[in-house]
């Protein structure tokens, strides 16, 4: 363990990084972002130094906690207030009908395949290696960062799909 500090110019720099992307709708990133939050608000040690709350990270979270707490009204629409607010907002095709949530699937899948696939062959488990060979392949026309994307969304929703694609 290190205990020293990371540099804030660091932490700083993955926020922004990450709510960039959150913003233009790339939910792994913001994921990532309340992933990068936690970690500081409860000082977690990375090999490289321990995240600790900046200004900037403080100031983020008070926007969020801003707008959630003027979130008003039900249904549909306090869901639109809450998901916009802390950037979790889904793509807007996101699983609307049967066919897409197959069709994503079965991107997903490919990943898991690839996965096992280096597994098999004594190579290490690498999710970009094998997302860089499923958008190389060129069976579906997606971009790296959209399979990604897919992936994940499949792996955090689908119970069991992460466990079974990486034993």
């Amino acid at each position: 363990m290190t205990h020293a500090r990371m540099d804030e110019n660091i932490i700083n720099a993955s926020l922004d990084a990450c709510l960039h992307e959150a913003q233009k709708g790339n939910t792994y990133q913001a994921r990532k972002l309340h992933e990068i939050l936690d970690s500081m608000l409860t000082e977690r040690e990375l090999p490289n130094g321990r995240l600790w709350l900046t200004e900037h990270g403080k100031k983020l979270l008070a926007d969020m906690h801003r707008q959630l707490s003027h979130c008003e009204g039900s249904g549909k629409n306090f869901q639109e207030t809450v998901l916009d607010a802390v950037q979790l907002k889904p793509h807007p095709t996101h699983w609307h009908d049967t066919s897409t949530y197959l069709s994503d699937l079965r991107v997903a899948l490919a990943v898991a395949t690839e996965l096992r696939e280096h597994r098999d062959a004594g190579n290490q488990f690498n999710v970009d290696q094998a997302i860089r060979a499923v958008a190389v392949s060129g069976e579906f026309p997606l971009t790296q960062c959209e399979i990604r994307e897919i992936y994940d969304d499949i792996t955090s929703s689908v119970s069991g799909f992460q466990e079974i694609s990486s034993h």
